[in-house]
């Protein structure tokens, strides 16, 4: 509960229609998908913010934190709220800040390859941006919500996606940036150039704090000139083994700019999207599906897409191999992002509320331990009698899980947190990591001590201190476990 006055007091420096404590309004701005499932079963869950806030510049920004640290208030920076970690909850309550107002491309310079943004700036708006300046150039992150999602958000959270195992992650492209420190110090890390060794690397120490040490106000971005070409190279497997196994093989001839694997439930997922679509694309239903993406130099890549179609074509498990172009491609590659709203439109609404287990949406392992943590998750999963899809980047080991839980008793919650605390010991065990790109957020911030040892972890609270001595900035998340994130007793 924020007294009254202090509610005058950030009016002040808002404004009267950019402050709300409407109950709807919080309602939206409180909630992820598991959260607001787990609300229905146990109170605890209903979580709630005190005020959201809309600040217009950095000035304001830097008045709120101060005027937090007075008071002791709790700020939650947030941008689109797409990330599944829970990074944008608040926990605690306290104020949500939104920065969609701060939504400027500041600069864009093409001589020396870079874009100055505030951190509500769309990474879809900014690419359309860089796509129609010059010669045309993008920032190749691709994170799999680059339709809605905020620069800011990307930088906090490190974004990536499809694209990483050429073009890497969101760090790889963060220039420097300007931040204000939970301490309300305002701060410049980074320099303009690619390339330094002077001093200690807090800029990439900022880029994946998720909100923790400070908020960030402006970025310089590198950017890179548009391939000339894109294609994709698919073929369907009567295995998922044999799929990872080619997957590899193709990894050593060349590095393309994506290899996604799908499975049959992922399959009929991006049919379902693709039947909405003219012309019509259908997909053969099998086991599993490899997605080949390349880019570049137009002959180049022709080449390289019909070597890579002669190594699945040797291959007496791959059927229907394709080289796509054009729409065909583009297509193809919207599916594979909507997969997952397209699968929630093969399943029939519960009259109870089902969620998906948290810890387990995107492992990463060694790339000779994929097949054993897919085998173990499907055995689990069967045995539970679960519904589940596997599908993953499977250039850097990054394998996403979606299986949920019917909840109809806070037994059902304690369920899925032993679910998920078998599969992150076990992906632990094979050298993996518990988040490879969502984050932890609340969700994962208890398997942290698993992965890299409560020494290790304390040592990131007490950085975490330096920048943010009175804890007012995204508090419970990543370095602290919440209880609310403990679902196994």
């Amino acid at each position: 509960m924020i007294e009254p006055s202090i509610k005058a007091k950030l009016k002040e420096i808002v404004g009267d229609k950019y402050i709300s404590d409407d109950p709807v309004e919080l309602y939206c701005y409180s909630h992820d998908l598991v959260s607001r499932a787990l609300s229905w079963i146990d109170d605890d869950y209903r979580i709630m913010a005190d005020l959201i806030i809309k600040p217009e510049n950095a000035d304001q920004v830097k008045t709120i934190i101060d005027l937090a640290n007075e008071e002791y208030l709790k700020i939650i920076p947030r941008g689109a709220g797409t990330s599944y970690g829970g990074q944008f909850l608040p926990i605690e309550g306290g104020i949500i800040l939104d920065f969609s107002r701060m939504n400027h491309i500041i600069k864009i310079d093409t001589e020396d390859n870079f874009a100055i943004v505030e951190p509500g700036v769309l990474y879809k708006d900014l690419g359309k941006t860089l796509k129609n300046t010059g010669r045309g150039y993008w920032i190749p992150c691709n994170p799999g919500s680059a339709d809605v999602c905020t620069i800011g958000g990307m930088i906090a959270n490190d974004a990536s996606g499809e694209s990483a195992i050429k073009y890497g992650t969101t760090k790889d492209y963060v220039l420097n940036l300007k931040a204000i420190l939970g301490t309300g110090q305002e701060i410049q890390l980074g320099r303009q150039v690619k390339k330094t060794v002077a001093g200690l690397d807090l800029l990439r120490l900022f880029v994946g704090s998720e909100g923790t040490l400070g908020v960030v106000t402006e970025a310089a971005l590198e950017f890179l000139a548009l391939p000339e070409s894109f294609l994709t190279i698919i073929g369907f497997f009567d295995s998922i083994e044999v799929a990872v196994q080619i997957a590899k093989e193709i990894k050593e001839y060349v590095i393309p700019m994506s290899i996604e694997m799908v499975d049959q439930l992922v399959i009929s997922g991006m049919n379902s999207y693709l039947s909405r679509l003219t012309p019509k694309i259908v997909l053969k239903i099998a086991k599993a599906a490899l997605l080949v993406r390349l880019d570049g130099d137009e002959k180049a890549t022709s080449n390289y897409a019909n070597h890579i179609k002669n190594i699945l074509l040797g291959n007496e498990h791959a059927s229907d191999i394709k080289i796509l172009r054009g729409i065909q491609h583009d297509y193809i590659w919207k599916a594979r992002n909507g997969a997952g709203p397209a699968l929630l439109r093969l399943t029939r609404p519960g009259r109870n509320p089902s969620t998906i287990i948290p810890a387990i949406l995107d492992f990463s392992v060694p790339y000779s331990k994929i097949y054993i943590l897919i085998k173990k998750f499907g055995e689990i999963m069967s045995s539970h009698n679960l519904i589940f899809t596997r599908m993953g980047h499977l250039g850097d080991g990054n394998i996403h899980f979606i299986s949920s839980v019917t909840l109809k008793s806070k037994a059902d919650i304690q369920k899925m947190g032993d679910l998920q605390e078998v599969l992150v010991k076990f992906a632990i065990s094979l050298g993996g990591s518990v988040t490879a790109e969502h984050g932890c957020g609340i969700w994962k911030a208890p398997y942290l001590n698993m992965e890299f040892g409560e020494d290790v972890v304390e040592l990131m609270g007490k950085i975490k201190s330096v920048f943010d001595p009175n804890n007012i900035l995204n508090p419970g998340k990543m370095y602290s476990i919440n209880k609310l994130a403990v679902f196994s007793k």
